[in-house]
């Protein structure tokens, strides 16, 4: 648990407090006033879920997406880049991309940012 300004915070309390401030139209100061922090708390947070250092938390059902390899590398390392699509959308990124950061794109073509 993490403390903040005298008060304790569960890692499932910050995961969803992030996860609210992270929905279309949320507003950062909106949902921190909710839970009783401060917004620059939030924000704080939301900065350690994009580094991959807090999970969100919802109680909505888990969404699954069906993955194609096209020419996949026997050694599991891609030598080309990674495209992602969604619907009509589709994304290039470097191999070298990270997980997180592919994740974070994911999220916001889903979102429709």
């Amino acid at each position: 648990m993490a403390r903040s300004g005298g008060r304790l915070w569960s890692a499932e309390i910050k995961g969803r407090a992030v996860f609210e401030s992270m929905k279309p139209d949320a507003r950062v100061c909106d949902v921190a006033r909710r839970y009783g922090v401060k917004a620059q708390q939030l924000t704080t947070w939301r900065r350690l879920a994009r580094a991959g250092r807090l999970a969100l938390v919802t109680d909505d059902a888990a969404d699954f997406v069906s993955i194609e390899l096209s020419d996949p590398v026997a050694s599991g390392k891609s030598e080309g880049p990674v495209e992602i699509t969604i619907g009509k959308v589709s994304v290039r990124l470097d191999a070298d991309v990270s997980a997180v950061r592919i994740a974070e794109i994911v999220t916001a073509i889903e979102r429709g940012a």
